[in-house]
């Protein structure tokens, strides 16, 4: 089967985005996918859809963040830390996992 060069690379590119063996296979194709997001035009009710994701989140955030906010006269520094501290302290590892992986990739 003769096959042009363009169409041979671009069934090439087709296999390989849908290749998932190993975990760098799933990283690339899943980066390939949020990379393209910003390039896709919405239409109204994804748009809308959108909107209540982004209210929902910040509303979430406000509730998490406002939550282990201690009381008190102590000084904003002194309450970061101990309102925060804790979070901070057990989401490190994770944190240096996740940029160990990408250094990785």
């Amino acid at each position: 089967m003769n096959m042009d060069p363009e169409s041979h690379e671009w069934l090439h590119k087709v296999r390989d985005q849908q290749r998932n063996v190993v975990f760098s296979d799933t990283a690339r194709n899943f980066g390939g996918f949020w990379a393209g997001l910003d390039r896709q035009k919405l239409d109204s009710v994804q748009a809308v859809g959108l909107g209540i994701l982004i209210v929902f989140y910040v509303v979430l955030l406000t509730g998490v963040v406002a939550m282990p906010w201690p009381q008190g006269d102590a000084s904003l520094g002194h309450r970061i830390l101990q309102g925060y501290g804790p979070y901070l302290l057990l989401s490190l590892p994770l944190v240096i996992f996740f940029l160990l992986l990408r250094s990785q990739l």
